[in-house]
């Protein structure tokens, strides 16, 4: 082995030739001892070792700060294809005043919905006044269930399987108007059989007392039991107690709907624009117009502007020349486009769905009512309300009317087109399978 020793040389430590060939690292033999760098160091040349063809591969390659390149910008979202969807055809008042939904309303299999409409009728033709309907929202087929006594008064729920459905109806007696009482029966009704069956089977037990289907005073019932499967009474002040509940979670729409529309934003101009979280209570509490009676729906709407959705501090174009926005519940838009298109708009898919052309009648109402000859709109048009989101409630029932209204598992969306006063279709659509989700969970934007 070379012997090395070290030599003090312009302040540096220096290495003999003869080890550092030795070791097979070529040195500068021939070069200056004052080569000039390329920084212009004298000498630092000379001292550094030049590494193998191999390591200096190996070695990763940073890239320089110039060439780093710019996060790409979102893209746009996602259109799907025409969603299906099934049109009931309604007569009368029947959802004038839109969906009347409340907690019982929906099957948990998701095939039927339930809700109570008043009917006509009189004493001689022995028709009850308040009547439950039901509605196949797999098939769009709509038909009456008129129990064998009294008027339908509440909707007492669906069984865990779907198939039967509980129904409270009260009936006065001669004297009534004089004691204030009245016999309440409770029906058990086959959605699969079109029939009532007998309810015996069915009475279930609470606390030692079993369920009454007929009893002369007021008397609630609900499926309980261990499975859910039997019908036992409610305490006194727990329908109520329910009730109280059902306030609590509107007031939560209403703060679901408030966060969505923080983030959303209409405008002809450049960014930055005012969210629609301003403007929401306004376009929700009133029947708005379009023109100048109504400055701020005539400054949203009234160039058919451009929907944006915001993603940090950047506002993106969603969707371009908009007659409306209404901002529905379980993080969902509904835009109404030219000529009447709709889409609705899943900030948390990030996809757009586009929905069935609109009933004809309904086209050519819209386009009678609109002045789209010109740059605005008629100042004495008013807006349908069937492409507002507009929920009136009944807090003594427990119920709420809705139009443009979306299931809490976020499964259909069901809108009404009025047509005429005592003519509308109640749409039923398909929402898309990724977009279902548990109806507990909150969507935030």
């Amino acid at each position: 082995m070379h012997s090395m020793k070290r030599t003090r040389k312009d302040s540096r430590w220096t290495w003999p030739l003869a080890a550092i060939a030795a070791l097979g690292i070529a040195g500068p033999a021939t070069a200056p001892a004052q080569e000039a760098s390329a920084s212009g160091i004298p000498g630092t040349a000379a001292a550094a070792p030049q590494l193998p063809a191999a390591a200096t591969a190996a070695a990763p390659q940073i890239p320089a700060a110039a060439d780093s390149v710019p996060p790409a910008a979102r893209p746009a979202p996602l259109r799907l294809p025409v969603a299906a969807s099934r049109d009931v055809h309604a007569k009368g008042q029947l959802f004038a005043r839109g969906l009347p939904v409340t907690a019982e309303s929906f099957s948990p299999d998701g095939f039927h919905f339930s809700y109570i409409h008043t009917v006509p009728g009189g004493f001689l033709r022995r028709k009850p006044r308040r009547c439950a309907f039901l509605v196949d929202l797999t098939t769009g087929e709509l038909w009456p269930t008129r129990t064998p006594k009294g008027d339908a008064t509440r909707l007492g729920g669906w069984d865990p399987t779907g198939r039967y459905v509980l129904l409270e109806t009260s009936q006065l007696g001669l004297l009534s108007s004089l004691t204030g009482t009245m016999t309440t029966y409770h029906w058990i009704y086959d959605v699969v059989t079109s029939d009532f069956v007998p309810r015996r089977s069915f009475a279930g037990v609470r606390d030692g007392q079993r369920f009454r289907w007929k009893i002369k005073k007021t008397y609630h019932g609900a499926w309980g039991g261990e499975d859910s499967s039997l019908v036992w009474p409610l305490y006194a002040g727990e329908l109520s107690e329910q009730y109280q509940e059902r306030e609590q979670q509107w007031d939560r729409e209403t703060e679901r709907r408030q966060a969505l529309a923080s983030g959303l934003a209409v405008g002809s101009g450049p960014p930055p624009h005012e969210p629609l979280s301003r403007f929401l209570p306004r376009l929700d509490e009133h029947w708005t117009q379009r023109g100048q009676r109504d400055p701020v729906v005539s400054e949203l709407f009234g160039e058919r502007p451009i929907f944006y959705f915001r993603d940090g501090d950047e506002w993106i174009e969603i969707y371009r020349e908009v007659e409306y926005v209404a901002v529905l519940d379980h993080g969902t838009v509904l835009l109404t486009g030219q000529g009447g298109a709709q889409v609705v708009f899943c900030p948390e898919r990030w996809e757009l769905l586009l929905l069935p052309p609109l009933p004809p009648a309904f086209i050519e109402r819209l386009e009678n009512r609109w002045d789209r000859s010109g740059t605005y709109y008629d100042e004495d048009d008013p807006l349908p309300r069937d492409l507002q989101y507009r929920r009136s409630t009944e807090p003594t029932k427990g119920a709420a009317h809705y139009f443009n209204y979306v299931t809490p598992d976020r499964s259909r969306l069901i809108v009404t087109y009025a047509l005429g006063p005592e003519e509308r279709i109640l749409r039923i659509v398909d929402l898309p399978e990724a977009w279902r989700r548990a109806p507990g969970l909150d969507v935030r934007p």
